[in-house]
């Protein structure tokens, strides 16, 4: 038996095609939304005992709901209706066969429905083996040799040869290189390039790397190349000094964003100008056979010899599929958040009203992995209205010196990424020389402004602000600061702290003035950093901005690590990363070492990658 199953469901399919089959598994076995949960809730029962199992099976001829076993079998001898669909598992039977059968395309019909039910409930799909495609088993026919990849392997590491001052560099792409998603992409080769040349294309020299790095070869790799469009790309890194790595991250994201984004943009024009030749082709075709045909055609097409119940269900189970067939299950996650690159506009929203779709957000694939979105909250202090803003972001940084407000207990350095983030969402008083205007008040107020995570990326970095710059000195803070292997965003993002804020002032039965109340909101919240000023305050509502809770795991996992040795004039930069499972390695430019995790632990850390551990399907 091969993809399209047995002779009698290939009969069954040209006398009733796969509308049926979708329909039932739709809304009896997957339940693609409430409504097909309600259904199966109520009238998915045995027509003979009345159960609801322990095995349900549906005739796909009439609609007919039997156990297994005899009622069903029963059914069949009675109307010999010979395909069933089993409820449960979503398999199809064959009585004639006499045994379950397999259809490729039915099996496509059951993963969109899958993907359906897992967003309608807010849930990540089960963990399903890969199984080859045709076109995938003859690559692996034609070339029958394998590489056996063990505990120890050493494909994918490849140390970087020192140009000359270029450990900065050295160290963020051995980050990129080990970064999940971003290998899985450029392995994959979707990237299409719209680049007259190649050579000048930043994106083809970071998808050759990823080549080099897993073809097996042990040797270390110059990047003269990267660096040099690099300098062409990003100006201000041109030079053979001593660059900061963190800068150095964020103009390569900065420049592969730019690139993809262009290259989307022109496969989408092309993609238009050929929609639209194809169309003006069709109407010409439509055009000359109406001017050939002078009698309509009295011919109606046939319907379907299904039952009723499969026609009524028939508008319903529409949305569903057109929801799906623009965004298969294996779609590639997607941040909510306002995909624009650093420097971009604002996504500027007063509370109480709904966060308008950004129609220009780029879904390439540098926004989809590292873009992530900061919600600022400015409250005035007088009749405490709430203004929103949501910015992207591709990283975090954060302070190491003195708090400058010195409240809640926070006047000294953090000590762990903990204390950083926790300081970094409390709220901050921005004083009186920068008061906010009030809409509500018509007046320039004192507010207080609290940051938090809108939206998180798949990867979040942490940047941890070493170095300190000021008119009278420069200088290099040292203090350890402690991070986990395993990190829980969920304290830090909105939604979770505007509910516990509810909580809180439901709790508190004693009322209080405006003043009062703006310290106890600092009191809860704390300090943060950043300043607003002529910024307009709408206080309308209160309310925050709804947030998307189809995101409800924010565990993240540490996978690479950026420190930085020595002073601000003579430093050196390395990089952990993790290679494999529990298996960790260090990079000093060509030389590749094996680490422990406590090692990784123990270092000073000044860029942190922490991935995802589940990804949602958006």
């Amino acid at each position: 038996m091969g993809d399209t199953g047995c002779v009698h469901f290939a009969s069954y399919v040209k006398e009733y095609g796969y509308e049926p089959y979708s329909y039932v598994h739709g809304y009896f076995s997957a339940c693609v939304n409430k409504e097909a949960r309600l259904r199966k809730a109520l009238s998915c029962l045995c027509y003979k005992c009345g159960s609801s199992g322990p095995q349900l099976y549906c005739c796909l001829h009439c609609i007919y709901f039997a156990c297994k076993g005899a009622h069903i079998t029963e059914h069949y001898k009675h109307t010999k209706h010979f395909m069933a669909l089993e409820l449960c598992y979503g398999m199809l039977y064959c009585y004639q066969c006499r045994d379950f059968i397999y259809h490729s395309k039915c099996q496509t019909i059951a993963e969109r429905h899958l993907w359906l039910e897992a967003r309608s409930l807010d849930k990540s799909l089960s963990w399903r083996p890969w199984s080859p495609s045709r076109l995938e088993i003859e690559l692996l026919l034609k070339n029958p040799k394998r590489r056996h990849v063990t505990a120890l392997t050493s494909i994918g590491l490849r140390g970087l040869l020192n140009l000359g001052s270029t450990c900065f560099m050295n160290c963020i792409v051995q980050a990129l290189i080990h970064t999940p998603l971003l290998r899985d992409y450029f392995l994959a080769e979707l990237h299409e390039c719209t680049a007259k040349t190649a050579a000048k294309c930043l994106v083809c020299e970071v998808s050759r790397l990823f080549q080099e790095f897993y073809s097996g070869a042990r040797g270390p790799l110059s990047l003269h190349r990267l660096l040099h469009l690099i300098w062409n790309h990003a100006r201000h890194l041109a030079g053979y000094e001593q660059q900061d790595a963190h800068e150095f991250f964020i103009a390569t994201l900065d420049v592969l964003h730019r690139h993809c984004k262009t290259s989307m943009k022109e496969q989408a024009a092309k993609a238009a100008a050929a929609a639209a030749a194809a169309a003006a082709a069709a109407a010409a075709t439509d055009k000359s056979k109406s001017s050939s045909s002078t009698q309509p055609n009295s011919h109606q097409p046939m319907q379907h010899s299904g039952s009723n119940y499969l026609q009524q269900q028939g508008a319903a189970q529409q949305d569903g599929a057109g929801a799906l067939a623009q965004s298969g299950p294996n779609a590639l996650p997607l941040s909510t958040a306002g995909n624009q690159s650093q420097g971009g506009a604002n996504t500027a929203t007063s509370t109480g009203n709904q966060a308008e779709p950004n129609q220009s957000q780029c879904n390439c694939i540098i926004d989809q992995i590292f873009t992530g979105g900061l919600q600022s909250d400015v409250v005035c202090q007088a009749c405490n209205g709430v203004s929103t803003t949501i910015d992207p972001f591709w990283d975090i940084s954060l302070d190491l010196g003195e708090s400058s407000n010195g409240q809640g207990g926070y006047g000294g350095p953090p000590r762990s990424l903990i204390d950083c983030l926790e300081r970094f969402t409390r709220a901050e008083h921005l004083g009186s020389s920068a008061k906010i205007k009030c809409n509500k008040c018509n007046s320039y107020q004192e507010s207080t402004k609290q940051l938090s995570m809108r939206t998180l990326p798949i990867v979040a970095s942490f940047h941890l602000k070493r170095f300190e710059h000021s008119s009278l000195i420069d200088k290099k803070i040292s203090t350890f600061i402690s991070f986990p292997a395993e990190l829980d965003m969920t304290p830090f993002m909105s939604q979770i702290m505007s509910d516990q804020q509810q909580q809180q002032q439901q709790q508190s039965a004693v009322p209080h003035s405006p003043s009062s109340s703006s310290s106890n909101f600092n009191e809860r919240t704390g300090g943060a950093n950043g300043s607003s000023t002529g910024t307009s305050l709408n206080s309308d509502s209160t309310a925050r901005l709804p947030v998307d809770k189809s995101t409800t795991d924010f565990r993240y996992s540490l996978y690479a690590v950026i420190n930085h040795v020595g002073t601000l004039d003579a430093g050196h930069y390395t990089a952990y990363v993790r290679h494999q499972k529990d298996i960790w390695v260090k990079c000093d430019d060509h030389i590749i070492t094996t680490a422990t995790l406590q090692q990784v632990l123990d270092s000073e850390g000044y860029l942190l990658f922490y991935h995802k551990k589940i990804l949602e399907y958006e």
